[in-house]
């Protein structure tokens, strides 16, 4: 009669640790899916933020470049005009 009482008392001790159990693993994957989505989420934002920076460099360059041409054109511009004026 014990060993019956101490068998039904050790059964539901281990149906009330399993479930214990997996909750507390539900708990933890849930937790891991939202990290990763996290996770993801700042990698996209930190690639935008490159995607972002490469541009506005190639601009810099771009106007750089544009202004060193003008710069020229001035240059031979002025030239033709005081060729001009004589």
């Amino acid at each position: 009669m014990v060993f019956a009482v101490v068998s039904v008392f050790a059964l539901v001790g281990v149906v009330a640790a399993k479930f214990f159990t997996v909750a507390s693993l539900e708990s933890l994957r849930k937790r891991a899916a939202e990290s990763d989505t996290e996770v993801r989420k700042v990698r996209g934002q930190a690639k935008a933020a490159l995607q972002a920076n490469g541009v506005a460099g190639r601009g810099i360059n771009t106007k750089a470049r544009k202004k060193k041409a003008l710069e020229k054109q001035i240059k031979k511009c002025r030239k033709e005009l005081a060729e001009l004026r004589k």
